[in-house]
C-alpha cells in the first residue's frame, strides 16, 4: 500500500504561502543574489535552484512507489519493480530562486542495475520556465518526468524493492560566444560538461582559438570538454607570407584569431638584411612587428635591404693590422639623422681580459667605435672591454656634447649577440637578450663628424688605429634603414657589476626576457646581501603554468637545486619557492591581484619576502657552506634558464621598476 508523506504535505503549503507573502511585501527583486548560487546550501531554501516537488506520476507492469521525500537537491523513494519490464515515472517540479542559469548535470545514487531517463527535459540543458521559456533564472519553474526502470539484464527476481537515494547535481550554465563566424551555433554548456559544435559549410575555419574550456578541433567539428567558465570560440584567420626570396623562420604561425597577440619572427636571406613585414606589396607605411585584433585573412610582405657593411667571420689579433675601417661615417652631415642598426656576435675573446689587472682603462680594447676622441665630451659611441670595480666587463659608452652620457656595463661572455640601434633620435642596445634597452635620447642638434665606424679598434685623434681588440666576431652587419624595428620599449636600463635597474615598464610577451648578468649564488656573491624589487602591473591570463617572472635557481641540480623562483603554479597563481640542500623548502603563495609590488632580500644568509609592503616573511636560509656545486644561471626576469642555459617558461604581462642591488 502506498504511504502518504504527511511531513511533505504540511511543508509545501507553508512554503507557497511564505513565497507569496515575500512577493507581496518586498517584491521580486529581493530574490536577486549577488554571489554564485550554491545548490547544496540547505540552510537557506530561498536562494538557488531546488526541487519543489517529487511525486509518483504513473507506473507500468506492477511498478509502484511506496513513498517519496524531496529536499533541495535530494530525493528518497521506495521503488517496487516486480517484473523485468516494470517502470515508475515520477513528476518532478523545480524552481530557480536565484539569478544564475542552471541545469542538471547528472543524477547519482541510483542502484547499479537501474537506469533513469527524462521526459520534457534534456539532461545538461538549461532549466527554463514552462510558461516563459525565455526565463531560465529568477522564479523559473520547470515540470518534467523521470522514469526509472531496469537496465538490460538488470532484473533479479530475488530483489524487487529498492530504496532510492537520488542526488540531483545542479550546476551553473556557461555561455558560449563566437567571433568571426556568420552562423548560429549552440550558445551555452553546463559547468563541467561538454559540447560538440559542427560548423556550417562556408563557415568552417582552418582553426579555432578557445578560452574557458579544453578543446579539440577536427574540421568541421569543435569538441569542448572540462568547461569551467564562459567559453569564447574565435575563428583563426589565415596569414599568408610573401617572402620575396627569403627563407621563413621555423615555427612562424600561419593563422591567428582576434583574441591572440603574436610577435612576428624574422625570415632570413643570404647577405641581405630583413627590414620588416609590411601589409602591402609596395612595402610602404609602418613596419609590422606584432599581430593583434586580427579579424580577417591577411597577407604580409617581407622587405629586404642590402647591408651597408657585412663581415661573415673575422678574427682580431689585438694589433692595428687587424682593425677594420668600414668607411661608414655614422655621424656625418648626410647620415646623422638616419636610423642605423649594427648587429654581430661575439664568438670568443682573449681570456687574459678575465683578469682585470690585464686591462688598462686608459687604452681599453675596443670592439666597435664610431667616436671622435677630440674635445670634451667626446661625440659618438664606443663598445669596448673595461674593468669596473675590479671585474672585467664590456660596455657601451655614448657621448655627445648635446646629450647626457650613458655608460652601460654588461658581463664579458662568449657566444653572445649584440645589437646597437639608433632610431628616431634615440640610441638602443640589445645585448645577450631579445629586448631593446633605451640608452638615451639625442637632442635635435647632434654633433656631426666624418670619423668612420671601425671594428676591432679605435681611430685616435691623430687618425691612427689603437686600443685593439683580441677575439673573434661573426655576422657583423651594418645597415641604414627606414621605419621602426624597436619595440617593447618604455623604459631605460642601467647595469653595473653589482646592480641592475629598469626604470619604466616592460612588456613581457612570452618570448622575451632579461638576463641581469648578476649571479646571486656564485662563490663571489653567496655571502653578499641583496635587494630585489619590482611591480607587476598586469598578468596575461593566457600565461602558461610555471611561467616564471623571477628566477635565481639552478635547474641542473634536480630536486636539490639551490636558489629561488617566483612563478605561476599549476593553478596559475604566483608562488615563491626555494630549495637549499639540507634545509626545508620555502614556499609562499600570492594572489593574482594587480598591481602588486614584490620585494625579496637577503640579510645575513636569510632570504625574506614581502608583498605590497606587508611584514616580511622568512623564505629560507642560504648558508655558503651548503653550496655544493657551482651555481651557473644568472638572475633573470621573464623566464627561467634551463640546464643548457636557454630561456624557457616565459612570463606574459607588464612589469615596471625592476631593481636589483648586491651589497659588498
Amino acid at each position: 500500500m502506498k504511504k502518504i508523506n504527511i511531513n511533505k504535505v504540511t511543508r509545501i503549503a507553508p512554503f507557497y504561502m511564505l513565497l507569496l507573502l515575500l512577493l507581496i511585501t518586498i517584491g521580486f527583486s529581493s530574490f536577486t543574489s549577488t554571489s554564485k548560487i550554491i545548490a547544496s546550501a540547505k540552510y537557506d531554501p530561498y536562494i538557488g535552484i531546488q526541487i519543489l516537488n517529487f511525486t509518483e506520476y504513473s507506473s507500468t507492469n506492477g511498478g509502484a512507489s511506496n513513498y517519496e521525500t524531496d529536499n533541495i537537491d535530494e530525493v528518497t523513494s521506495g521503488a517496487y519493480l516486480p517484473n523485468s519490464n516494470s517502470e515508475i515515472t515520477y513528476k518532478v517540479e523545480i524552481i530557480n530562486l536565484g539569478t544564475y542559469e542552471n541545469g542538471i548535470f547528472t543524477v547519482t545514487g541510483l542502484p547499479s542495475n537501474l537506469e533513469y531517463s527524462f521526459s520534457g527535459y534534456n539532461e545538461q540543458d538549461k532549466i527554463c520556465d514552462d510558461n516563459t521559456p525565455s526565463n531560465c533564472s529568477k522564479l523559473a519553474k520547470k515540470t518534467f518526468y523521470m522514469t526509472i526502470k531496469y537496465k538490460e539484464n538488470g532484473y533479479n527476481a530475488g530483489q524487487t524493492t529498492y530504496p532510492l537515494d537520488l542526488n540531483f547535481d545542479f550546476r551553473t550554465i556557461h555561455n558560449i560566444t563566437y567571433d568571426g563566424f556568420s552562423g548560429t551555433y549552440r550558445d551555452y554548456v553546463i559547468d563541467g560538461g561538454s559540447a560538440n559544435i559542427t560548423f556550417n559549410q562556408g563557415d568552417i575555419p582552418t582553426g579555432v582559438y578557445v578560452t574557458g574550456a579544453t578543446n579539440s578541433y577536427q574540421s568541421p567539428t569543435l569538441s569542448l570538454t572540462n568547461v569551467a567558465n564562459d567559453v569564447g570560440v574565435y575563428k583563426k584567420h589565415t596569414i599568408t607570407y610573401v617572402l620575396n626570396g627569403g627563407t621563413q623562420a621555423p615555427n612562424q604561425i600561419t593563422s591567428i584569431s582576434s583574441a591572440e597577440t603574436y610577435t612576428l619572427l624574422e625570415p632570413t636571406k643570404t647577405e641581405e638584411n630583413f627590414s620588416g613585414w609590411y601589409d602591402n606589396s609596395e612595402l610602404t607605411g609602418s613596419r609590422i612587428t606584432t599581430l593583434s585584433n586580427v579579424t580577417s585573412d591577411i597577407t604580409l610582405y617581407a622587405k629586404w635591404s642590402t647591408y651597408d657593411y657585412y663581415i661573415d667571420d673575422e678574427t682580431f689579433d689585438g694589433t692595428t693590422a687587424s682593425v677594420i675601417n668600414t668607411n661608414l661615417p655614422l655621424y656625418s652631415t648626410d647620415n646623422v639623422n638616419r636610423n642605423f642598426r649594427i648587429a654581430f656576435r661575439i664568438n670568443s675573446y682573449n681570456h687574459d681580459y678575465d683578469n682585470p689587472a690585464n686591462i688598462n682603462n686608459n687604452t681599453p680594447p675596443t670592439i666597435l667605435s664610431s667616436m671622435v676622441e677630440t674635445g670634451s665630451p667626446y661625440s659618438g659611441f664606443v663598445f669596448r672591454v673595461v674593468k669596473y670595480n675590479g671585474v672585467s666587463y664590456y660596455s657601451i659608452k655614448v657621448n655627445d656634447s648635446h646629450v647626457t652620457s650613458y655608460l652601460g656595463y654588461f658581463p664579458l661572455r662568449e657566444n653572445i649577440d649584440v645589437e646597437i640601434v639608433r632610431e628616431d633620435g634615440a640610441m638602443y642596445a640589445k645585448v645577450g637578450s631579445n629586448i631593446y634597452t633605451k640608452l638615451l635620447d639625442y637632442n635635435t642638434s647632434i654633433d656631426t663628424f666624418n670619423v668612420p665606424l671601425t671594428v676591432g679598434g679605435n681611430i685616435n685623434s691623430s687618425g691612427n688605429f689603437d686600443r685593439c681588440f683580441d677575439g673573434e666576431l661573426s655576422n657583423l652587419t651594418v645597415e641604414f634603414y627606414e621605419g621602426n624595428i624597436v619595440n617593447n620599449v618604455s623604459y631605460t636600463e642601467t647595469r653595473t657589476s653589482s646592480s641592475y635597474n629598469l626604470d619604466g615598464t616592460i612588456l613581457f610577451t612570452g618570448s622575451n626576457y632579461i638576463d641581469t648578468g648578476l649571479n646571486l649564488f656564485s662563490a663571489a656573491n653567496i655571502n653578499k646581501d641583496f635587494d630585489i624589487s619590482l611591480t607587476v602591473d598586469t598578468i596575461d591570463a593566457t600565461s602558461e603554468s610555471q611561467a616564471t617572472l623571477i628566477n635565481a635557481k639552478d635547474e641542473t641540480q634536480n630536486n636539490v637545486w639551490p636558489g629561488f623562483a617566483y612563478r605561476l603554479n599549476s593553478s596559475k597563481k604566483f608562488e615563491l619557492t626555494s630549495k637549499w640542500p639540507g634545509q626545508s623548502d620555502g614556499k609562499i603563495n600570492d594572489p593574482n591581484s594587480t598591481p602588486k609590488t614584490i620585494t625579496i632580500k637577503r640579510r645575513n644568509g636569510i632570504i625574506y619576502y614581502s608583498l605590497n609592503g606587508a611584514a616580511e616573511a622568512k623564505l629560507i636560509s642560504t648558508p655558503a657552506a651548503s653550496l655544493n656545486n657551482p651555481f651557473v644561471p644568472n638572475l633573470t626576469f621573464g623566464s627561467s634558464l634551463n640546464s643548457s642555459g636557454s630561456p624557457f617558461r616565459f612570463f606574459k604581462g607588464y612589469v615596471s621598476n625592476i631593481s636589483v642591488q648586491l651589497y659588498d
